[in-house]
């Protein structure tokens, strides 16, 4: 599903259009069959409510599907606001403004652009990336230096605390960029889907008319309100991602900020 979530807005929703096909075109075939031998016993017949049960079932499925996916949404805009916040304050501590900690800077530097480049931009969160691991690790090489040439404790404390955020954010950036490890639920609600579709056949088996009319709302329904969702299945994927927009406006400080003038 995943290669079908990255398709661009048109194509995907061509797609769900075509499987919206395929459900009215399996409905009207059991439509078809179901009233074959013309007009047919009550006492053969679904009640209403046994249709109503069926897509009952399948919005329930997909109000599960789509509470995940809104979820995971807002959890990957958390993570980035965070992961953001957390540089900019360790960027303000070590700046030339307050501790000048060129090395620190240079670090912080290179971790974004390996977050923008590589992790972010080439594999879209689906994979950790070696240079912004070695940043991290730089990073916190540099914090614990400055703990033993003698920063004060409380700024030494909120780095510390900056940087385990900007790790956590991190980490949960890349586990929502990696995604459930299964289709499992997009299944159910496919198959649902088709179940519907026929349960409405059986329920209009003796109105064949008023059944085409029903299988083919439903088919509307069913394809737009999956394309929908499919557009934000992945928080970094697709129409609707999340870019590197809040991360790629931070300004971070030049290592030639910490230079003398006059070595310009």
């Amino acid at each position: 599903m995943a290669q079908i979530f990255a398709l661009e807005p048109g194509w995907l929703l061509g797609v769900f259009l075509l499987f919206g096909l395929l459900t009215q075109a399996v409905a009207l075939v059991a439509l078809a069959f179901f009233s074959r031998n013309g007009p047919i016993p009550a006492s053969w017949l679904p009640v209403p409510n046994f249709a109503a049960t069926i897509t009952t079932a399948w919005a329930l499925a997909l109000g599960f599907a789509a509470a995940d996916i809104w979820t995971a949404n807002s959890q990957a805009r958390h993570a980035a606001a965070e992961e953001r916040s957390a540089i900019a304050r360790i960027a303000g501590i070590a700046g030339p403004a307050m501790l000048g900690q060129p090395e620190l800077m240079i670090s912080l530097s290179a971790y974004k652009d390996a977050v923008r480049d590589r992790e972010w931009g080439r594999d879209r969160n689906a994979r950790p990336d070696r240079d912004a691991d070695l940043a991290i690790e730089a990073i916190r090489t540099q914090i614990v230096r400055m703990a033993l040439q003698g920063t004060p404790d409380a700024l030494v404390a909120k780095m510390s605390d900056d940087f385990d955020q900007l790790q956590d954010a991190r980490s949960a950036r890349l586990a929502l960029g990696l995604g459930p490890r299964t289709d499992y639920k997009w299944y159910l609600v496919f198959f649902l889907t088709f179940l519907s579709q026929i349960a409405l056949a059986a329920v209009h088996a003796d109105r064949p008319r008023g059944g085409r009319r029903a299988v083919t709302i439903f088919s509307v329904a069913a394809a737009v309100s999956l394309f929908i969702l499919a557009l934000h299945a992945n928080p970094y994927v697709g129409a609707a991602r999340i870019d590197f927009e809040e991360v790629r406006s931070l300004p971070l400080t030049d290592a030639a900020d910490f230079l003398p003038a006059a070595a310009l």
